[in-house]
């Protein structure tokens, strides 16, 4: 690897081959990294831009330092899952090994949009039911959530939704999620999500914008949950038809 002026974010490679190490196994939890100089060395670049990209991957909890012994590789915090089984948010992060949880949970009512009006015709809805929420992974904030579902459906209070939506639209309602359709986009954070998920303004996000179907194929569910790309992955597995 040759350091050029024309390439100002070489130390991302350095971020890269590191992630490859981890991810591969090469490289285990708790285990000490080569030292800085030998780093530079395979790296074929500068220490500061060494040391750049091992404070990115700090920052993240990727790697740890201890002060007068080295650099480790920390525990990993991101969680990870496909988008081939539909399952809850809750569901998703507790398999993981993370207790899931809420906060910051809004109810409200609200007009329908027209594009809401049509993806949940078959309801004849005036009012929507809007569910404003922020899910954690052992307490640290993972993903701003926004729900829409039939006014009719919603919870009186906080407690009566509980964790998942998706069991309390089941246990309540007999409304049981079967399928969904998915899309992954990329958005920033607004200024209610940076304070609510601790990022900056205008930070990058993962949207996951589903419709999801109940047992009679009608529109149940519409949402819009933004993760932090730092601490969720999707991964998703495709094969050759």
């Amino acid at each position: 690897m040759t350091e050029r002026h024309s390439r100002p974010l070489l130390y991302m490679e350095v971020v890269e081959f590191i992630r490859s190490k981890i991810e591969s196994g090469e490289w285990s939890y708790g285990e000490k990294i080569p030292s800085e100089n030998e780093l530079s060395d395979l790296f074929d670049v500068s220490r500061a831009t060494l040391r750049e990209g091992v404070a990115y991957l700090v920052t993240r909890g990727i790697l740890r330092r201890q002060r007068g012994v080295g650099t480790f590789v920390g525990k990993k915090e991101e969680i990870s899952g496909g988008l081939e089984t539909l399952i809850s948010i809750t569901q998703w992060i507790e398999k993981h090994g993370y207790q899931a949880g809420t906060s910051g949970t809004v109810l409200l009512r609200r007009p329908l949009s027209a594009a809401e009006r049509e993806i949940f015709k078959h309801w004849n809805l005036s009012t929507i039911g809007e569910i404003r929420r922020v899910r954690t992974a052992n307490e640290k904030p993972v993903m701003y959530c926004v729900d829409m579902i039939p006014d009719k459906f919603m919870p009186n209070n906080v407690t009566d939704l509980g964790n998942s939506l998706f069991q309390y639209l089941e246990d309540q309602w007999g409304q049981r999620v079967t399928v969904a359709r998915s899309t992954i986009e990329v958005t920033v954070a607004t200024g209610e999500m940076a304070e609510s998920l601790a990022v900056a303004r205008g930070a990058p996000l993962l949207r996951l914008r589903q419709i999801h179907y109940n047992q009679d194929m009608e529109a149940l569910l519409l949402s819009q949950d933004h993760f932090v790309s730092e601490r969720f992955r999707f991964d998703i597995i495709r094969r050759r038809s």
